[in-house]
This record gives structure tokens, C-alpha cells and sequence, in this order.
């Protein structure tokens, strides 16, 4: 994978290619894409749109080489907008001696610049230029190729750029089994390149949108989302400190804000480090204060970390304040509500606004992220998801050798057989994927503890610890053969395995009552048994267990290593299988009676009666599972004793009642059958049918009124009542003639590229309605409250009213499209794109729909000269003029959706104006017009863009378009 986008101007080609050659040289051999590269590059007949497009896409940094015709040059505007919309890390090489003020002001204040034309330490580098062959000589400043060569590395996401061993720790294994990798271990996490790119580009994109700001990496049991945070994206994310200020990762365990890894030590370690020091009692006081006292702290921890821009009177942005939440569904467990639920409501607090700005990433299973979309704390918060899947099966061979590499040189240098490699790749293809990368893990820990001071590891050495299916069962046999010599554990297999259970269910193991699916806790050492806790060592020291001690409490607490010796052990699985029912009835003991105390043991909160009280009642002829009830959940067993035989001594009364009550009974369950459908009358004749009858119907075009419609940039038609001060239903629309246009922009047009050709004659046969404006955040709103839009979009701060709607997806345009139809009774849509472009023309072939050059106050963009471009937000609609055909700002103020899926050319389009779907990509759709926060290249009528089609941004929108009955 090309890691470094370069970018240049054409008549920089020579520096583009002695700046090339030396970067391969200095370690970024075969890591550039340069479109010159006759290997790398673009090859003959390949789409260059295309062809940048993805390999934009694929990289981890694009470095601008920045002069004045780079400057000048609409193509490198392109590929500079194309990285702003990808959220890439940017460099700035200025190749020519420029002033800050001949930087373009929207770029000093967010790039890391580096100057190679200034000083006197030039050095003079040789290159060939490919295709030509002609041999050039270009002089670069060694201090600035050596600033570079570091901001590289220190941006570097591969893990050769960061130091390993630890000088901490020196003989640090590196195989770390079942234990998450840690942030000391970014030099040696492989095989996960393509995703940490991913989060990071998210990451980016939500630092320039509007809050909320809450990320989710989505994965199963197994899959290494710990490490993925830990020593895959934490680590990187320190390193880009223009944009982010990473806080210790929280891991909520039973104490989410006072934990030993809970937000109140986050906090104090960030603080900390930063030298702004803060008594831990004065900071426990503002966190319990919450957010409007918190804020202002994290404000000053922002600011101290910001970096000084390149332009001294620009006012640099800071960072955001990350804030990562490992293994999330902890904060859903039963002992852990007493923290859990503040922290949510903090959480929220903190990332719904900025000063600063906090970005919330948390890691969960995929079977408890439902808890986490359904937190009443959250509600409100969009949440973006990111889902880690299994890794790649490919993708191991480099987990194997990658760590080796890093040994080489060293007195721990270390062989592996390629025997031994392609037997462990096997097994791995061949076994269960959900649990392949734990397991992987723990038996690669096992080779290296048994057999790297022979320096080399072997397939025998392979075989003879049991291979990758047995490892788990084999590391246990050793744990019960070591216990062979302590004389206080029975002898006894059937005792000793008796023992064991006891030490580990319900302490270290026990079943989700929600999924069903068994589920590791953390233990405090103290908590275990007395008589078990020497066996249960035997399994730490084979590292099945893992423990860890309280820096400030130094109490000790124990867990299971990884999820997946809960199911790679026979032995345990089948436990828990047993006493699966029990298991699951003590855990809703546990939170019964957190919430029966929580609520002032209110009798009302008394959950357990009649059969779930029984399967309560059984829980002490378990003595190893009773043990685990806390005298609240004894005294709340009691309370429903009570509640039972009260209920008992009433019960004649109740029979009484109960065939008064059966009929109730019966016609309740009929409307519970039927409440969906019930529901939904309600509201059509509550709250719907009112509103047509008022607002729509009576406006409705007839079919003669409808074939009477004339083109007329004058005149438009609505089809709901009349738009008031405040009140704004429906889109006024616009009937655009028939008629034939090109296509597309011929290849003199400045800014032009090549998605943009062929050009080629498009005929639309019949007249259609064009919305007027782009839809309203009133007529959007209009559309939550009476229909089906999804509530909580959010304007970006810029206002509602008559600002276009933002934000919204291609679905949502979709869905508001369908809500106008079935209201109207009227085929409400998406305009195709060689419809928007015929509109957006409006009779001209100009590159704009007033001539050649963007010009003066015509539309909203960086560089348009308009106020609302200034103020870098949305415009009003209609705040410009219209076009021939009477429609506003179908250039400019935001982007918008159109119905075709993506194509990188106009090869085999169609030329009847219909929307063209077959053969592109619709995981993406097009979307036209340009936008406020881009520049007017992109205003062209002729120009193309797309986004994914779950994407929401603040400069995107849509318009809809109607047809209609034919005169």
C-alpha cells in the first residue's frame, strides 16, 4: 500500500521526482504514490481522476509540494480539496522560497510545513525523470529534507516508525498472548494497517464537523479491539498532536470514574503530564460537579497543547481532547451501575458542545452494542460506528514474522522456520475465525516463552506444545501437573477440579443474562475463595489468568486473560453451561436489588415473585454461587418474601376479581396484537389527517392544472399551503423545459478533469419540476413531525429555517422524497445528474451559469466573495441570483445529492437524462453543485463529486424534483 500521496504541479515535475528518489532512499522505498512512477504511478490508459482518487483514498498522508504554479493550478486545488474531504494528515513542502502571505490563507493554519527552498545548506540531489529520461539536478535545504524526514516518522503510521522494546523494557516479550498490546507495543501490532488509517480519517472528520462527537469500534469477542485502541491507535494519535490530545484509555471495570483505570485517573495523569497540577480531591469535586465545571479545565489542557501556526496572526485550532472507553460493555454489568450511569451522563455532557471539543471512542462487543445505542444517557448523541472485523487471514503471516523483525540486531535475535509458519497459517485457516486472533496470540506467547533462547522457533517445537487447537487445554493440563507439588491442593482430579470451579464461577466467570452468552469478570483477589486461591495461581503462571494490583489502594484484583478461554476451554464452557440457569438468575438478583435500593427500597421495585422468586430461592443450595450475594441482595430476597405471602393472604380477593378483570384482559391483548397498526391509526386521524386536510390537500395539483403548467422562470407551483414567517411545508417548484445539451466540459475548460468527459449530448424529452431551493431545514422539520425523516439532524451551528438542510444521508433524501409523495399523492424524487447539470446549465455551455469567471457575490464559496463564504457557513436560499430557468444556488452553499451511483467517467452513459445505475459503485452516490467551504473549481456546472451513501456532513444536502403529466 502507497502510504504518501504526492501532489505537484506539472512544471514541478523534476523536484516531484529528486524528492521521490530521495525518500525511497531514506526508508519510504515502495510506500509513494507519485503519478510519474512508471510502477507505482499511473499506468497508460488508467482514469487519472480515478486513479488519484483511490490511491488518495488508500494512503496515510499526502505531502503538497507547494509553488506558485502549484499554487495556480486547479488540478492541485482538486487534489487539496479531494484530502481535505478524505480527513488526510497534510504536508506542506514549500519547493519555492514563498511568503506567508502567498500561502493561501486556508492552508497555513492546518498543515505541518516544511521548507526546502530557504537557507544556505542546499544540497544538490541527481534524478531521472521517467518517460522523457531527461536527467535533472534540483538543490533542497538539508535542514528542511531532515525536518521532513522526522515529521514523516513521527506521522508514520507503520510500525517500524515507533521504538521498540520499551527502553522501559528492555526484554519485553514480543508476543504478548492473551493480553491486550499496549501502547509500548505500537512497534510490534501488525496487520491492521488498512482500519487505523480508517479511524484515523474518521477521526479527522469528526474534529471539523459539529458536535456531537462519539465514535464506536464495533467488533466481536476475539477480535483485538483492545489492542486495536491500545497499541494501534492510541499510540498514532499522541503523535498527531495538531489534532488530537489522546487522555489515558478508561477502562470502566466496576468503578467507571473512581477505578484505578476509571476517568478520574485519566484525568489526573493527564493533567499531570501536561504540568497543570490539581489536587486529586479538588478534581473528584469537579468531576462530580460535572461537565460545566469540568469543561473549563479540559479548555486550559486543550490550549496549553495547541500548536503555534505557521501564519502568526492566525489563531491556531486546538486539539481534541480524545477520550477512549476500552471494553464498554463493562459499563453495562450489574456492580457497576453505581458509576456507570453518571459517567454516561458526563460523557454526554462533555462531548454535546464544544470548548473544548472531545471526541468519545469506545471499544464493545457486537452483542452488547445495543445496550450502548438504548443508554438513556446517550439519547440525543449520534453515534458514528466503525466495525472491526476479524483480521484478514492474510494478514498473519505478518503477525508472525513482523515482531521477529524487530529483533534482528539484537542479542534476542530470533529464526522462524518457514515450516513452522505455514503450519500455524494452516491451522489458523482452518479453525474457528471468531477466536482465531486469541488464540493465535496465546500459542505464539507459548513458543516464544519455551523456546526462543535456542534462538530459532521450529515446527517440532510447534507440535510438541499441542498446535494452536490445543493450546488453551494444554496450558490448563500444566497448570493441574504444577499443582502436583503443593500439598494443600487435593490430589484428587475430581477434587481438584471442583476446587477449581469453585474459584472461578461465579468470581472470574458468569453468563450474561441479556445474550445469554458467557461473559468474564474482574475479581478482587480477596473476593476468591481462601481454599481455591493457591490452584488458581497455577493458572496465572501459565497465563490463562491476569492480575494486577491497585497503585493506590494495593489491593489485587484477577480476570481472565481474553473472552475466549470461556469457550476454547471444554472444561469451563461446559461449567458454565450447567449452571448457565443459575448463573443468570443470580446476576438478575444483583440488579434487581440495585435497583430496589436505588429507588429507596420501594416496595413497587420488588421484581422477583411467584416462579422467578422459586429459581431464586434455589440459589443458596449452590453455596459456591450464594457466597456472591451482597446483603443487599439477601435483604431485597427477604423484601419478596414478604411481598409473596402477602400477596398469598390477599389472593381470595384477587380471585374475585379476576373474571372481571379477564374480559379487560382479553380486549387489552387484542390491542396489544394490534398496537403497531393502532398506533398508526392514531396518528393518522391525531395528528396526520388534521395537517393534510389543512396544509396539503387543498393545494394539491389537479391533472388539468397540472398539464396546463408552462415553463416560466417567473412562475413556480406548490403543492401545500402558502410559506408563512414561520412555517414552510413543501418546496415551491419550477417547470424546466424539454430540451438537448452537452454534457460534461471539453477539455480547454480551466479546472476541468477528467470524470468530466466524455462529453457527450444528453436530450431530455419532457418538461420537469425543480425544487426552487434546495430543501429547508422548515421543510425538513416539517417532514420529522408529520412523517418518517429521523429526528435530531443537526444544522452545524449555522441556524435553521431557511438554510438548506445538512447532514443527512442519501437515504434520508430518499425518505423525504417518498414522505412529499405519499402526502400529494405526486412522484416527488431525486433529480438524476445530467438532470441537475441541464438545470444547473439552464441554456448555457459557459463553465459557470453566468459565463466563464466565478465573479463577484454569485454563489456561496471560498473565494466567491460573498459574506456567508467569510463567515464560513451556509447561506440562507435564494441569497443569490437565480439562473435562466429560475432556480437558486444550484451552484454553491452546499452540495447535493442526486440519484446515480458512482461512476469515474461518461463512457457508455446515458443520453436521455435518466439516472444511471447499472455498472457503478452505489455504496457511493454522486452529488453536484460544489459548496460553501470549497473553492470555485468545483462550482462549475460541468463539475462531479460523490460521497458514501451513509455519509452526513455539514456540506451536503439535496434538492427534490417532480414529474410530470404530460401536456
Amino acid at each position: 500500500m502507497s502510504r504518501i500521496f504526492l501532489s505537484h504541479s506539472s512544471q514541478n515535475n523534476a523536484q516531484a521526482v529528486a524528492l521521490y528518489d530521495w525518500l525511497g532512499r531514506e526508508g519510504w522505498k515502495d510506500e509513494i504514490f507519485l503519478d510519474l512512477d512508471p510502477t507505482r504511478g499511473i499506468a497508460a490508459g488508467d482514469r487519472w481522476e480515478r486513479a488519484l482518487n483511490e490511491a488518495a483514498n488508500r494512503c496515510e498522508a499526502v505531502l503538497f509540494l507547494v509553488s506558485k504554479a502549484w499554487i495556480a493550478s486547479g488540478w492541485c486545488r482538486k487534489e487539496l480539496n479531494l484530502a481535505y474531504r478524505l480527513n488526510k494528515r497534510l504536508f506542506g513542502v514549500l519547493i519555492e522560497d514563498l511568503t506567508v502571505e502567498e500561502i493561501p490563507k486556508d492552508l497555513s493554519g492546518d498543515w505541518q510545513v516544511v521548507r526546502l527552498a530557504s537557507g544556505r545548506d542546499h544540497v544538490m540531489l541527481h534524478a531521472v525523470v521517467p518517460i522523457t529520461h531527461e536527467e535533472i539536478h534540483v538543490t533542497f535545504s538539508q535542514e528542511g529534507m531532515q525536518r521532513l524526514k522526522h515529521g514523516l516518522e513521527q506521522g508514520g503510521l507503520d510500525p517500524k516508525y515507533f521504538a521498540w522494546p520499551p527502553p522501559s523494557d528492555p526484554n519485553r516479550p514480543p508476543y504478548r498472548g492473551l493480553r491486550p498490546l499496549e501502547a509500548d507495543d505500537a512497534g510490534i501490532f501488525f496487520g491492521r494497517d488498512g482500519p487505523i488509517v480508517e479511524v484515523l480519517d474518521r477521526l479527522r472528520g469528526l474534529r471539523e464537523t459539529t458536535p456531537p462527537r462519539l465514535l464506536v469500534i464495533l467488533g466481536a469477542s476475539g477480535a483485538g479491539k483492545s489492542s486495536f485502541l491500545r497499541a494501534g491507535l492510541f499510540p498514532r494519535l499522541k503523535r498527531d498532536d495538531r489534532n488530537f490530545l489522546p487522555l489515558p484509555i478508561i477502562r470502566p471495570e466496576r468503578a467507571a470514574i473512581s477505578g484505578e483505570t476509571g476517568l478520574l485517573a485519566a484525568l489526573e495523569d493527564a493533567f499531570a503530564a501536561a504540568k497543570i497540577l490539581i489536587p486529586r480531591a479538588d478534581l473528584r469535586a469537579v468531576v462530580q460537579a460535572g461537565a460545566i465545571k469540568l469543561k473549563p479545565l479540559l479548555q486550559v489542557l486543550a490550549e496549553k497543547a495547541t500548536p503555534k501556526a505557521l501564519d502568526a496572526d492566525a489563531k491556531p485550532k486546538p486539539p481534541a481532547l480524545i477520550l477512549s472507553i476500552d471494553q464498554a460493555e463493562e459499563l453495562f454489568l450489574a456492580e457497576a451501575q453505581d458509576e456507570a450511569q453518571p459517567f454516561l451522563a458526563l460523557l454526554r455532557d462533555l462531548v454535546i458542545e464544544d470548548a473544548p471539543a472531545v471526541i468519545a471512542v469506545c471499544t464493545i462487543r457486537s452483542d452488547n452494542y445495543e445496550r450502548l445505542q438504548l443508554a438513556p444517557e446517550l439519547e440525543g448523541v449520534r453515534q458514528d460506528m466503525l466495525s472491526l472485523p476479524p483480521m484478514p487471514k492474510g494478514s498473519y503471516a505478518e503477525v508472525i514474522k513482523g515482531p521477529a523483525r524487530r529483533l534482528e540486531g539484537t542479542t534476542r535475535a530470533l529464526k522462524i522456520e518457514d515450516g513452522l509458519v505455514e503450519a500455524l497459517l494452516a491451522d489458523i485457516e482452518a479453525g474457528d475465525a471468531k477466536d482465531a486472533l486469541p488464540l493465535f496470540a496465546f500459542t505464539l506467547e507459548r513458543l516464544y516463552g519455551e523456546y526462543h533462547a535456542g534462538g530459532t522457533l521450529k515446527l517440532a517445537h510447534y507440535d510438541a506444545l499441542g498446535r494452536v487447537k490445543g493450546s488453551i487445554e494444554a496450558a490448563v493440563e500444566r497448570a493441574l501437573q504444577a499443582a502436583d507439588a503443593d500439598p494443600a491442593i487435593p490430589r484428587d482430579r475430581v477434587a481438584r477440579l471442583a476446587l477449581l470451579r469453585r474459584g472461578l464461577i461465579p468470581w472470574l466467570a458468569g453468563i450474561d443474562p441479556d445474550t445469554s452468552a458467557p461473559r468474564r469478570r474482574v475479581a478482587r483477589l480477596s473476593e476468591i475463595p481462601a481454599e481455591a486461591r493457591r490452584l488458581i495461581q497455577h493458572l496465572v503462571e501459565q497465563r490463562l489468568l491476569a492480575t494486577d494490583v491497585n497503585k493506590k489502594t494495593g489491593e489485587a484484583t484477577i480476570e481472565p486473560a481474553h473472552e475466549a478461554l470461556l469457550r476454547q476451554w471444554g472444561l469451563l464452557e461446559g461449567w458454565l453451561a450447567e449452571d448457565a440457569g443459575l448463573l443468570a438468575v443470580l446476576e438478575g438478583v444483583k440488579r434487581a436489588s440495585r435497583d430496589w435500593a436505588a429507588n429507596n427500597r420501594d416496595r413497587a421495585w420488588l421484581a422477583h415473585a411467584a416462579d422467578r422468586l422459586a429459581a431464586a430461592e434455589r440459589l443458596p443450595a449452590r453455596p459456591d454461587l450464594a457466597a456472591n450475594l451482597e446483603p443487599t441482595d439477601r435483604e431485597y430476597l427477604a423484601a419478596c418474601r414478604k411481598a409473596e405471602a402477602d400477596a398469598r393472604r390477599g389472593k381470595r380477593l384477587l380471585l374475585a376479581g379476576i373474571y372481571v378483570l379477564l374480559i379487560g384482559v382479553i380486549v387489552g391483548l387484542v390491542g396489544w396484537i394490534e398496537q403497531s397498526y393502532i398506533a398508526a391509526q392514531w396518528r393518522w386521524w391525531r395528528t396526520d389527517r388534521p395537517f393534510l386536510t389543512a396544509n396539503m390537500w387543498p393545494y394539491v395539483l389537479t391533472p388539468a392544472a397540472e398539464q396546463a403548467l408552462k415553463p416560466d422562470p417567473n412562475q413556480s407551483f406548490r403543492e401545500c399551503a402558502p410559506k408563512q414567517q414561520d412555517k414552510d411545508y413543501c418546496p415551491d417548484m419550477v417547470v424546466v423545459p424539454a430540451g438537448s445539451f452537452m454534457m460534461g466540459s471539453p477539455p480547454s475548460e480551466k479546472g476541468r478533469v477528467e470524470s468530466e468527459g466524455p462529453q457527450h449530448t444528453v436530450t431530455i424529452g419532457k418538461p420537469f419540476a425543480v425544487a426552487k431551493f434546495a430543501v429547508t431545514f422548515d421543510e425538513w422539520d416539517t417532514c420529522v413531525t408529520y412523517g418518517d425523516c429521523p429526528q435530531g439532524v443537526s444544522d452545524g451551528g449555522f441556524g435553521r429555517g431557511q438554510r438548506p438542510v445538512i447532514f443527512v444521508t442519501w437515504d434520508d433524501a430518499q425518505l423525504y422524497a417518498a414522505w412529499l409523495s405519499k402526502m400529494t399523492g405526486k412522484p416527488y424524487r431525486l433529480l438524476t445528474e445530467a438532470e441537475y447539470e441541464y438545470a444547473t446549465r439552464a441554456g448555457t455551455q459557459t463553465a459557470y451559469p453566468w459565463g466563464d469567471d466565478i465573479g463577484k457575490n454569485n454563489a456561496n464559496c471560498m473565494g466567491c466573495g460573498s459574506k456567508w463564504a467569510d463567515a464560513r457557513q451556509t447561506a440562507p436560499v435564494g441569497s443569490f441570483k437565480p439562473n435562466a430557468f429560475g432556480l437558486y444556488d444550484m451552484v454553491g452553499n452546499v452540495y447535493e445529492w442526486v440519484e446515480d451511483c458512482v461512476h469515474y467517467d461518461y463512457d457508455d452513459a446515458p443520453t436521455d437524462g435518466s439516472a444511471w445505475i447499472e455498472g457503478g459503485d452505489c455504496n457511493n452516490h454522486m452529488d453536484r453543485g460544489g459548496s460553501w467551504n470549497f473553492s470555485p473549481d468545483v462550482l462549475r456546472s460541468a463539475a462531479r463529486d460523490s460521497s458514501g451513501t451513509g455519509q452526513r456532513i455539514d456540506n451536503l444536502g439535496f434538492r427534490v424534483g417532480r414529474t410530470l403529466i404530460a401536456p
